[in-house]
């Protein structure tokens, strides 16, 4: 089956599909699981590319988030969604081999009574030296980008005030532990 865009396909509580596929809007409006990815772009400094989401954005328009992040459209694997992601949302194209994947969890949280995201979140990582004003934003996801120190970035996850979206709080806080059991970054 190749991808569907715009359309996710319904898991089951084991992370598998159901065989049901729905739309990005009602996969949220229904509550249903399906696949997101996430991906943390490092430098040789040890700093973390954020981005600040665009302003109409369907949930936390203008807050700062993470490198990229998307759904996984019905018939994808995830690894290519992520690739997908990263030149959809900043321009960059990066073969598989330089992404790697870091761990998935699942996540329940709810933004409003028509938004309710349950999801399996796939968590890759890669290290990319790249000047930020080269990058190709899309301005209807991204409004800008900004590299921020790895510390400052683990103080920011345990900072309500920080401008991080909160949503990512128990992801960031899982992968600043992955990282600092690695010796990365």
């Amino acid at each position: 089956m190749s991808p569907t865009p715009d359309y996710m396909d319904v898991l089951d509580d084991r992370g598998k599909p159901t065989g049901e596929v729905l739309s990005r809007k009602e996969i949220h409006a229904l509550g249903k699981l399906h696949r997101a990815v996430h991906l943390y772009v490092f430098d040789s400094k040890n700093r973390l590319l954020l981005q600040r989401r665009a302003p109409h954005v369907d949930h936390y328009p203008n807050w700062l988030s993470i490198s990229v992040t998307g759904h996984v459209n019905a018939g994808e694997h995830s690894a290519t969604a992520v690739q997908r992601e990263l030149q959809e949302e900043l321009g960059i194209s990066l073969e598989s081999d330089r992404i790697a994947f870091l761990f998935s969890y699942r996540q329940d949280t709810r933004s409003s009574s028509t938004y309710i995201d349950r999801q399996y979140n796939d968590v890759y990582a890669c290290w990319l030296d790249i000047d930020s004003t080269t990058m190709v934003l899309d301005p209807n996801e991204v409004s800008e980008v900004l590299w921020v120190p790895f510390t400052t970035f683990t103080t920011m996850v345990q900072d309500p005030d920080s401008g991080l979206a909160p949503v990512y709080e128990e992801e960031c806080a899982k992968l600043v532990a992955w990282l600092s059991k690695s010796g990365a970054p």
